[in-house]
């Protein structure tokens, strides 16, 4: 099928990627009143400026439109992102706080669950300051602008033009426009076909899931950071490369993590035949990387595991490679992230009610991410030195729970994402005991 509709060159198109993170943004939203969004944490060394660091950010904000903008619906139906005339400054939230070390984390769950106001607030900056010499900056930002690489990569690219390196080409290299894909419909059905066959596959057995509370209206999210020191990564690393296979890692911790889960599964009285995960992959290139700043540049990976070998992280870590094999093999995720564009024509609530309906309903247990080294690799920001950094995601309801895991200099960090009430301390004591114990 050869028709190519016309459309607006100069226009920032959505793909089917973002629009599924709108409708999964949607969908949370009406179960919880909370979002599909995340906050990227650096945890800092030294003193910090920060109005100095408020006068920056809101010089360096107003170089992107963008950041101002909304979804619209284009005059050839494909959903665009609308960017307004003048600069977001308006809607870029820069605060500081002064906390104790017991008030830290309660703060940093409460900046992530703050709602963002009006149609055009996408993105805040929270500082949270311990004492003189210890600071936590959150950046805080919807997904549907931003994911995990992006919104580290944002930050790799203020803290270079906040030190004066001469970032015009680097600027220039980022993609503000964005085709809309109304073209190629027999590949895009033909992609569909291959993602309904891998749902159909999937949908042979109930899923695993985690009890929600009864009222999900109003429930916050809970987040539980799980940190290994340089020793400890570099070792988790090794025993990686060493049982899973050279840049296996991945895979490595999926099936550490599994093992340790189902005991909390089994523990809350978890109903469902097999565990499904889905994995967020990102989907640039070393060429492309530059380039793809903005937006959701990922897709999935879907793991099907029987709760039967959940337990025995040898089997899991084999069905983990030998089901990633067949995926990249069969190019699943580029069909996924393919077959979503036809998903465009519907609006964000129906797509997100057809995303609760079967085959789909249920359609997974937990979501995972591994961020890997990420996108920011500086040692300082804003002149003081970077000890660590992590992400705190707002997970999608459904599932309501999952992990992230990512790597910040020689160090490796686990958070724990999940809906009030879903897990209790007590749950979180023994998961974080038992995973540090596998890893």
């Amino acid at each position: 099928m050869k028709v190519s509709l016309p459309y607006a060159k100069q226009q920032r198109y959505l793909t089917g990627m973002d629009w599924v993170i709108g409708a999964l943004d949607h969908m949370s939203r009406r179960r919880t009143g909370g979002g599909n969004a995340s906050q990227l944490v650096l945890e800092l060394r030294g003193p910090f400026a920060f109005e100095k660091f408020r006068a920056a950010i809101g010089a360096f904000v107003r170089l992107f439109p963008l950041l101002g903008g909304r979804p619209a619906r284009h005059w050839n139906l494909a959903p665009y992102w609308k960017i307004p005339r003048t600069g977001p400054a308006e809607v870029c939230s820069v605060t500081e706080q002064a906390v104790t070390e017991a008030e830290l984390w309660p703060a940093l769950e409460a900046s992530v669950n703050t709602p963002f106001t009006g149609r055009q607030g996408h993105i805040a900056w929270r500082v949270f300051q311990v004492n003189p010499e210890r600071h936590f900056v959150a950046f805080h930002f919807e997904h549907l602008l931003f994911d995990a690489y992006g919104a580290e990569a944002f930050l790799e690219l203020f803290q270079n033009w906040q030190q004066g390196v001469d970032c015009r080409a680097r600027l220039a290299q980022i993609a503000l426009t964005e085709p809309a894909h109304l073209c190629a419909w027999m590949r895009k059905f033909e992609a569909g076909k291959q993602f309904v066959r891998k749902v159909r596959e999937l949908a042979t057995t109930t899923p695993r899931i985690l009890p929600r509370p009864a009222v999900l209206q109003g429930r916050r999210f809970r987040f539980c950071l799980l940190e290994f020191n340089a020793q400890e990564t570099a070792q988790i690393t090794a025993r990686a490369y060493q049982e899973a296979g050279f840049l296996m890692f991945m895979p490595y911790v999926l099936a550490t993590v599994l093992p340790a889960l189902d005991k909390t599964f089994l523990a809350k009285a978890a109903v469902g035949q097999d565990y499904v995960i889905s994995v967020s992959i990102d989907l640039r290139t070393p060429d492309t990387a530059a380039a793809r700043l903005f937006f959701n540049n990922l897709s999935f990976l879907l793991f099907k595991i029987p709760q039967t070998c959940a337990g025995d992280r040898r089997q899991v870590l084999e069905l983990v490679r030998t089901q990633m094999y067949e995926q990249v093999k069969s190019g699943f995720p580029k069909a996924l992230a393919e077959s979503s564009m036809l998903m465009r024509i519907l609006p964000l609530p129906v797509l997100s009610w057809a995303l609760l309906r079967p085959p789909l309903g249920e359609f997974a247990s937990l979501g995972f991410t591994c961020v890997g080294k990420g996108g920011f690799a500086s040692a300082q920001f804003m002149g003081a030195e970077v000890v660590n950094l992590f992400h705190m995601p707002m997970i999608p309801v459904p599932p309501g729970v999952g992990m992230v895991v990512n790597q910040h200099g020689q160090r490796m960090n686990v958070v724990i994402s999940y809906v009030d009430g879903m897990l209790v301390a007590e749950d979180l004591r023994a998961l974080g005991a038992e995973l540090r114990g596998r890893m």
